[in-house]
């Protein structure tokens, strides 16, 4: 795919973006693949950037919907492997690292569309199939918040593959618990909390896995103030592959659609870890994931309160659960309407 790089005068609107747009402080304001509209051209002139990257004219629609559904074709060849995987641990087999290993290469390469990759997990609905579609999203998010973060490729390669296997301990969940079609009871619950000792002890009979990993996979639900478990250990003690797939566990968790429970939209789920996350999570982390994922729902159809379709047209880095959105000739900034919200995004 070629690149261009043009004057923000010289920019039309429907042109991709090719590479992320970046403040002088480091900020993402537009990410690689948004599609540019009025708002976004002017809002980056008023911020005065002045060049940007763009696709060439070559890089077309029908190019984008074949990458869209090779990645769905991908995902749920991936998702099956994840299922066949859990399964055969419930049967009591050993864990096959090589497949995980061929996992996380598959996601490495599917990020090369990584703007596709975010609105596809945003409008996939597979609820029947939660456990195991949970599992390959949140490798997805980990691996993006890797590269936000500046870690090295070796490291986010482990990261990856930590993250595709942070659940395996779901495998000696018993099933009318593991597939409830409802909220758990505290003692349920209880039993379910044991799937991250179960995975790490599944992990750590495989030589080949680091302690880096290990270590993510039983922290994985450990909280900056102590409140997590199994360890019920805090701040710096909490492995930082576990930090990373903890915020991208409960983002997926919140924006997933279950048996019992509908999709939450990003910016919904945005407000609820923005609500308690400062105490659970790592700051900077956490920050760093969402001031860069919500830039990607740019350009994507959504239904407000009202019943009204608009466009996302711009989310600012300081307010991201409160998006500016496009209906008709109207610009409606979510932040100055608390009476209306985002209530689902469309395809």
């Amino acid at each position: 795919m070629k690149k261009r790089f043009v004057k923000i005068n010289d920019c039309c609107i429907g042109d991709k973006v090719a590479l992320d747009v970046i403040t002088e402080t480091g900020a993402v304001i537009v990410t690689e693949g948004t599609v540019l509209n009025e708002f976004i051209i002017n809002k980056l002139r008023n911020l005065g950037i002045n060049n940007i990257h763009i696709y060439s004219e070559s890089e077309n629609l029908d190019r984008s919907n074949i990458a869209f559904e090779n990645l769905s074709k991908e995902y749920s060849k991936n998702v099956d492997t994840v299922k066949n995987i859990i399964g055969d641990l419930a049967l009591g087999k050993k864990l096959d690292y090589g497949v995980i290993s061929n996992i996380a290469d598959d996601i490495k390469l599917e990020m090369e569309n990584k703007d596709n990759v975010i609105k596809f997990l945003s409008t996939f609905k597979a609820y029947d199939e939660y456990t195991y579609n949970h599992s390959l999203n949140v490798a997805f998010y980990s691996m993006l918040l890797g590269k936000w973060l500046g870690l090295r490729e070796d490291v986010i390669t482990e990261l990856t593959k930590a993250a595709v296997m942070h659940d395996l301990g779901k495998a000696k969940i018993p099933e009318e618990i593991l597939n409830k079609k409802g909220p758990l009871t505290q003692k349920e619950f209880e039993i379910m909390k044991k799937h991250a000792q179960y995975g790490y002890e599944i992990a750590k009979q495989d030589t080949r896995i680091s302690l880096e990993v290990l270590k993510g996979i039983l922290m994985h639900h450990e909280n900056e103030d102590g409140s997590g478990y199994p360890l019920k250990i805090k701040g710096d003690k909490i492995n930082l592959f576990a930090k990373i797939i903890s915020i991208c566990d409960v983002y997926d968790a919140l924006t997933q659609e279950r048996v019992y429970k509908g999709r939450m939209t990003p910016f919904d789920a945005f407000k609820i870890i923005e609500l308690d996350g400062y105490t659970k999570f790592d700051t900077k982390i956490l920050l760093t994931f969402l001031h860069n994922i919500a830039s990607y729902y740019i350009g994507m159809q959504v239904i407000l309160s009202d019943g009204r379709a608009g466009e996302i047209v711009y989310v600012t880095p300081q307010n991201v659960s409160y998006p500016i959105v496009k209906v008709g000739d109207e610009l409606i900034d979510l932040m100055n309407r608390k009476d209306l919200r985002i209530v689902s995004l469309l395809n």
